[in-house]
């Protein structure tokens, strides 16, 4: 047998084996396996394009896919590239309609052993911005003066978060990566380049998909009650270091309502959304998924109510559940001093008013 043929055979009980799992762990339900089956599936594609197609670091791709992993959030426009800590990179853009910005430059990865690991971070309430509101960042192991993300020795991603609060009708922030250092261009296929990254496709699918089973267990441990995330989930996927997480599992029959009551704190931004049992986040375009400081309607006194349910309650907040019997909750605060309790509880659709 060749090694292109090891290599595929490999790559493909991988697949089968994550596929498996996923399976074995699902409810007992036909529309979720087929999500889980599905789950697995954007994940290949999405890691057969960013560890094969766009894996090399001299190209400066920067792409605005991103896979649905660990509820999303449905405010955030993600977008990231490889990079190599060989190069020097220069960052250039400005806010548009975004509310905020995150950019951090990262090693290892998730579902790797080590996990993702925050090397630098830089908000837009920290970078300089020119009087149009556009900015430049440099990335490079050397520092440099202005806004400047320092890469470490194993650097080998960046990873932007840009904050919409209305994201059906807000534009995104224009931005673009380019190399700086005059080096050497993207090369050609290498044989041995591409076995390696089939190879490593099939373990981060499987390593990403067995690390967010283990978050789907940690939040259905208390399903209908918001706490603070397990600090030991978070170890091995770092990400703005400003938020502050609180996850939650949901369960309901079609006459039922989950109903979140919070008092939110002064801060800079505040969000609730759903996702599926896979921690996918929902079709927000498209739905009412979730909400956020922005948008959620308050009540006289400042509080806010959310409910959570399969058909309209015919009250503010609402979030569709969009066909998904179970599924599971977060809660992200921005800037926040304190992070108070919210109050839970489930009932039924005619007792909601």
């Amino acid at each position: 047998m060749s090694d292109e043929a090891a290599a595929w055979d490999a790559f493909c009980d991988q697949l089968r084996a994550t596929g498996h799992a996923v399976l074995d762990a699902a409810p007992d339900d036909p529309f979720d396996r087929a999500e889980g089956l599905r789950y697995v599936t954007r994940l290949t594609s999405h890691f057969l394009r960013s560890t094969i197609e766009a894996a090399d670091p001299g190209a400066a791709i920067l792409s605005t896919e991103s896979p649905k992993i660990g509820l999303d959030n449905p405010d955030y426009r993600y977008c990231g590239a490889r990079l190599s800590a060989r190069f020097e990179y220069r960052l250039r853009g400005s806010m548009g309609d975004a509310s905020m910005l995150g950019i951090g430059v990262f090693s290892g990865g998730l579902g790797t052993p080590e996990g993702l690991v925050r090397d630098g971070y830089l908000s837009s309430k920290e970078l300089e911005l020119e009087p149009d509101g556009s900015f430049e960042i440099a990335l490079s192991r050397d520092e440099r003066p202005g806004n400047w993300l320092p890469m470490s020795e194993r650097t080998n991603s960046l990873n932007i978060r840009q904050t919409l609060l209305e994201r059906q009708r807000q534009k995104p922030a224009p931005i673009e990566l380019i190399r700086v250092d005059g080096g050497q261009g993207p090369r050609p296929l290498d044989p041995g380049r591409f076995l390696s990254g089939l190879a490593r496709t099939g373990g981060m699918v499987a390593g990403v998909v067995g690390q967010f089973l283990g978050w789907t267990e940690s939040f259905r441990a208390h399903a209908h009650e918001i706490r603070p995330i397990d600090p030991a989930l978070l170890r091995v996927a770092q990400g703005d270091p400003n938020t502050q997480y609180h996850y939650s599992y949901w369960e309901l029959s079609p006459d039922e309502a989950f109903v979140i009551e919070l008092d939110p704190p002064e801060c800079e931004y505040w969000n609730i959304q759903i996702g599926n049992h896979w921690l996918e986040s929902l079709d927000f375009l498209h739905h009412q998924t979730h909400v956020n400081h922005h948008t959620a309607v308050r009540e006289a006194d400042g509080r806010v109510r959310v409910v959570v349910a399969m058909q309209d309650p015919g009250v503010p907040n609402w979030l569709e559940t969009v066909g998904h019997r179970r599924g599971a909750l977060a809660l992200r605060w921005v800037g926040a001093d304190t992070t108070p309790t919210p109050r839970t509880r489930i009932t039924k659709l005619v007792d909601l008013a």
